[in-house]
């Protein structure tokens, strides 16, 4: 039999360091919980044991304390997000029905010492957990410890028994105890033998056996005399520290390894805990399920009751089901091949759902009256239903709910937006995928198993608009939600179904040209490393570079040396090997992602249709999938071939509108800044005139280096770029860099402010939002570590402009969306990029849909300084561009 026992303080320590600050829904810090249960799942899948226990210190001061009053006092307090999560791990255990032992006065680790000596006595093995060495002096035939450590973000499990403990260390597990008296614990305070360090330790105790050994005889020791004479002076020292650092076997607790023997959980004490905490992937790998008590919300429309649920095959049904979607709302919701139409009950009357089967001989019919823009619809992910209606011929009118939309709007961050996590969060309840059970929802009276998942999709839909309608309204999300994100579905469904025309001849051809190239390099690579090797193997460049070429080599990491594109951008003026090797990499990089990759996407009408995400950015920017057409690169070179193979139908053109600067636009008018104002206003070029008040001098005297410095300045600044960074950037000094940021914040001090005031008010509201009310929430202002709070920091600051920018850029697209099909019908939006719109039309349309484009952008908001766009036409993106 085997016991595992944690050491909980050390494993969550760990944990809470080890994994990005996470909240959950009601602001609780749960990184440390998740972290820490991660690593338990994974502790309990190796080793199987048949029981298992966690130890924790207590807040208290222990024997140890009172021997030695400075022991750990160098300690700084548990972070309080830490400290927050504490109560609430141990809440998750006991629900886990895992047992956990803590004693006032004592340590854990002399917890878990008394519980292996029972188990020894008991005949029992086990395995202790921790990521400190205290432990390994309790190895022994029936005791090992695994031990975790984290170097450079990498988490490091080794098994240590007695013969891995022998290897490591030349001498017996219990001698641990002899080590640390020598060379002292700075993490505990233990002062051990002063000027003695870990090397001279072991050896002493390598050749000598143990404390005792090295102490026989000090005038003995064939050591230096500077060594004898510390060993001399430190002797009671390294006594003292020898009894600190002795676990005790002996702490009076309760403990016997068959009450701690693996048990099931809770099911409905940690369903309760995982859902407060957000924990949904644990109720998942858990295998929970909602107590049978109060699984449906107290109020609201809770459908329990009976349905009434037919198929639409003929007038009479269908008849039926048009006067049910004419008097109320309905929700839809999809199986693979079925949609189904679950139509909102009157009061104490059943629910009304309608299958509509594409087999149905009426099934135009019915969804031609489904899909009337007069029939209030409420979906989820409404978009891409919409995509698949105009695949099918249909209207996209008429919906006025999405429940992803609406989730994401509130916690913009969230890891998903599925239904049934939507519904268990907000509503209480996990909506029913077959036999109905207990408080699980399910519209069905009648035995329908095949209608069971969609139809308490659709019943759950509505408590959901019930439910979220209110919160966006009381969180002021509204506007964004109405006259934003609901209206841009349509605009995004028509863009994905018309897709990009691409010239895959040409396409096929620079692969092959590139290929070529690459090829090319691969020689020339070779050739001045003397000998082949494979240039996409980190570990064999490595070699060639540091260890044959002998090139000045950056530190040595546990998998060998580091070739990241910085260390070789540094290396570059030191061999001609390394521009070679950079380029390889670009090349490569850009026939496997935009030449290959493209290729494989392209349709059968020849043209590729990429699919706009709307819910996966925090500050509400697109972005694109399937392919990814927003990281194509722009200033590149190369990056302007493969532009050139998005191209235009015979008889056709593309234009293509660019706002300008509008971060830049939109720093100035949420800042209040008057000298960025009037340089926006005045029409000069921002750059020019930022270098002119940065650098002093007149503005027709500002040089290019100059404007290319400020340039990097005024970006980076929306950004919150460090001295460090812009100096990397820009290739200056860092002193030098600090001086541009720190003359930019004087003369523009309307920005400096902003960047003050905007962080401090983002503290006090939890969140940052843009100009239309956008939230994004920002827990990490109130971490305690560092780095932590100073990403929150900088979020704060970009998400108004950044966050407002998306806003502007989605409204443009819904006006450019309307004013074409009124003005020009004849042409598309196809595709939006970042700050980008591109429309396909016929030639003669050209400047008629560029004026709109460009009129369509400037007024889609009004700031105290212009929005402007520039229009351009051409037979390519890369031309139009």
């Amino acid at each position: 039999m085997k016991l595992m026992v944690l050491d909980g303080n050390s494993i969550v320590n760990r944990a809470f360091f080890g994994v990005r600050m996470l909240n959950a829904p009601d602001g609780t810090p749960t990184n440390a919980i998740f972290g820490f249960l991660n690593i338990f799942a994974r502790l309990m899948n190796e080793e199987k044991p048949d029981a298992v226990c966690v130890t924790f210190d207590l807040h208290a001061p222990t024997f140890r304390h009172k021997q030695y009053e400075l022991y750990k006092a160098q300690r700084k307090g548990m972070p309080e997000e830490l400290a927050a999560q504490m109560p609430v791990l141990k809440e998750v255990l006991d629900a886990m029905n895992v047992r956990r032992y803590e004693l006032e006065g004592w340590e854990a680790d002399d917890l878990i010492g008394t519980i292996t000596r029972v188990c020894d006595e008991r005949g029992w093995d086990s395995v202790i957990v921790t990521g400190d060495r205290d432990s390994f002096q309790l190895i022994d035939g029936n005791t090992s410890v695994k031990h975790i450590k984290t170097r450079m973000g990498q988490t490091e499990v080794k098994l240590y028994d007695e013969a891995a403990f022998r290897d490591e260390y030349g001498f017996d597990p219990p001698r641990i105890v002899d080590l640390k008296a020598l060379m002292g614990d700075s993490s505990d305070n233990i002062p051990g033998v002063p000027g003695v360090g870990e090397k001279t330790a072991m050896d002493l105790i390598q050749r000598y056996g143990s404390l005792d050994g090295v102490y026989r005889d000090v005038d003995a020791l064939d050591v230096k005399d500077g060594v004898k004479n510390k060993l001399r002076a430190g002797r009671e020292s390294a006594v003292m520290s020898y009894e600190l650092a002795t676990i005790r076997c002996t702490a009076p607790i309760d403990f016997t390894p068959e009450a701690n023997l693996v048990a099931p959980v809770d099911n409905d004490a940690l369903w309760t805990v995982f859902k407060r905490l957000g924990l949904r992937r644990f109720i998942e790998s858990y295998g929970l399920t909602p107590p049978k008590q109060g699984g449906a919300p107290a109020e609201g429309k809770v459908f329990t009751g009976e349905c009434v649920s037919c198929e639409v095959e003929d007038a009479a049904t269908l008849a039926r089901m048009k006067a049910a979607i004419a008097a109320a709302p309905v929700a839809v919701a999809f199986a693979p091949d079925r949609s189904l139409l679950a139509a909102e009950p009157a009061e104490g009357e059943p629910a009304e759902a309608y299958l509509i089967r594409e087999t149905s001989p009426v099934w135009r019919e019915a969804m031609e009256a489904l899909c009337a823009p007069e029939v209030q619809k409420l979906g989820h992910d409404v978009k891409d239903t919409m995509h698949w209606l105009l695949d099918q011929g249909f209207g996209t009118g008429g919906w006025q709910f999405d429940s992803a939309l609406a989730g994401y709007l509130l916690d913009p961050t969230a890891s998903g937006y599925e239904i049934d996590r939507l519904t268990e969060q907000y509503c209480g309840f996990v909506p029913a995928a077959g036999e109905p059970d207990g408080g699980q929802m399910s519209l069905l009276a009648e035995d329908v198993q095949t209608l069971a998942h969609v139809t308490s999709e659709a019943a759950a839909l509505f408590c959901l608009e019930e439910t979220l309608t209110p919160l966006l309204r009381e969180r002021g999300l509204e506007r964004v939600y109405r006259e934003i994100e609901l209206p841009l579905c349509p605009v995004l469904a028509d863009m994905e179904k018309a897709g990009f025309l691409v010239d895959r001849e040409a396409l096929a051809a620079f692969g092959e040209a590139l290929s070529a190239r690459i090829g090319e390099l691969q020689e020339r690579i070779w050739t001045l490393a003397g000998g082949e090797f494979n240039i996409n193997s980190p570990k064999q460049l490595g070699e060639v570079l540091f260890e044959k070429l002998l090139l000045p080599a950056p530190k040595k990491t546990k998998t060998g040396w580091s070739t990241s594109a910085d260390v070789l951008e540094k290396l570059r003026p030191k061999h001609e090997i390394i521009g070679l090797i950079l380029q390889y990499r670009e090349l490569a990089k850009l026939k496997s992602t935009y030449t290959d990759g493209l290729l494989k996407v392209i349709g059968p009408d020849g043209r590729i249709h990429t699919s706009f995400q709307m819910t996966v950015t925090a500050t509400g920017r697109l972005s694109s999938t399937e392919p990814n057409l927003q990281n194509i690169p722009v200033r590149r070179e190369l990056g302007g071939e493969v532009r050139k193979m998005f191209v235009a139908p015979e008889g056709k053109v593309l234009v293509d509108a660019d706002y300008s600067q509008i971060e830049l636009r939109l720093l100035a008018h949420i800042s209040g800044d008057e000298t960025m104002r009037e340089a926006f206003l005045s029409g000069y070029d921002i750059h020019r005139a930022t270098a002119a008040q940065v650098f002093g001098v007149p503005y027709d005297e500002v040089t290019p280096q100059m404007r290319s410095s400020c340039k990097a300045v005024n970006f980076g600044i929306v950004y919150g770029i460090s001295a460090f960074s812009l100096a990397d950037d820009i290739g200056v000094p860092v002193r030098e860099a600090k001086a541009y940021i720190d003359r930019y914040l004087e003369r523009y001090h309307g920005v400096r402010e902003y960047m003050e005031n905007v962080v401090k008010e983002a503290k006090e509201q939890g969140y940052a939002a843009t100009a239309y009310g956008r939230r994004r929430p920002l827990p990490e202002l109130a971490a305690s570590n560092f780095a932590v709070r100073s990403f929150g920091e900088r979020v704060a600051r970009n998400m108004p402009i950044q966050g407002t920018a998306a806003d502007v850029m989605k409204l443009a697209m819904i006006r450019v969306f309307s004013a074409l099909r009124r003005e020009c019908p004849a042409a598309k939006l196809i595709l939006q990029v970042h700050d980008e719109l591109i429309v396909e039309c016929p030639a003669a349309d050209a400047d008629r849909a560029a004026a709109i484009l460009k009129r369509e952008m400037e007024s889609a908001a009004s700031f105290s300084v212009p929005l402007t766009a520039d229009t351009g036409v051409g037979k390519s993106w890369y031309e139009a561009k």
